[in-house]
């Protein structure tokens, strides 16, 4: 749907390994920062991954190295704030690559927003979220079900939050969830009791996104965005 107000692309990646999107949300970041590429919405699903953020530790993994090779679980440091989490099939992942300034927020603002984007979307379902003073994300009820982790370089933001939506949670158990041993977490699946189209949930997020942040979001694919990052040769 057209939107009045900064115009932007809406880029959704589908399954792909953490290492290879995180390399084309560099690129946008680097284009952003030197010659003014659009606002860009990035999302994704990863295979079974933990990632580890700038205040996190690998002593938060609870199992072994052969258990994490066994279950086809990777292990990556990132440069995202917070601590360690888990990214798998049926979770969305979304990276706002926004400009403060535009948005007229600080960096601990925007962080806030996001988890009010998160509450916003819950909503849309049905389902109350809500804050936690001490810990960044969103919670239902006492369980966490979405989780926020930004960074910003020179205003300019990345990385951002993402949500359980049909997420085996079962590798939760296999680490501190943000540091914090034994934090109940929860899928929207399971509030909900049954499977939540992933595609539904994605268009009332690009819905609020545009609302929230007064953007226009266009859906482009990678090859589009590909093409337009070589013609401004990033």
């Amino acid at each position: 749907m057209e939107r009045g107000g900064q115009k932007g692309y809406w880029l959704d990646l589908g399954l792909i390994p953490y290492g290879p999107a995180f390399v084309v949300q560099e690129r946008i970041l680097k284009a952003r920062m030197g010659n003014g590429f659009p606002a860009t919405v990035i999302l994704q699903e990863n295979p079974s991954v933990f990632t580890i953020g700038r205040t996190g530790s690998r002593s938060n993994i609870l199992a072994s190295e052969d258990e994490l090779e066994r279950r086809g679980i990777q292990v990556m440091e990132v440069n995202r704030g917070g601590d360690i989490t888990y990214h798998g099939p049926g979770q969305i992942i979304v990276s706002p690559l926004l400009y403060l300034g535009d948005i007229g927020m600080n960096a601990n603002q925007y962080l806030h927003r996001l988890e009010d984007v998160l509450i916003d979307l819950l909503s849309a379902f049905g389902v109350k979220g809500n804050k936690k003073k001490a810990y960044p994300g969103v919670w239902w009820d006492e369980t966490k079900i979405g989780a926020v982790g930004i960074a910003v370089k020179h205003g300019y933001t990345f990385h951002g939050f993402s949500l359980n939506v049909n997420l085996d949670l079962t590798p939760f158990t296999l680490i501190n969830p943000c540091g914090v041993s034994r934090m109940p977490v929860k899928s929207l699946h399971q509030v909900l009791g049954r499977h939540v189209p992933l595609e539904e949930v994605k268009e009332r997020l690009r819905e609020i996104l545009m609302d929230t942040f007064s953007l226009s979001l266009q859906g482009l694919s990678l090859e589009e965005v590909e093409e337009a990052l070589a013609s401004r040769g990033t």
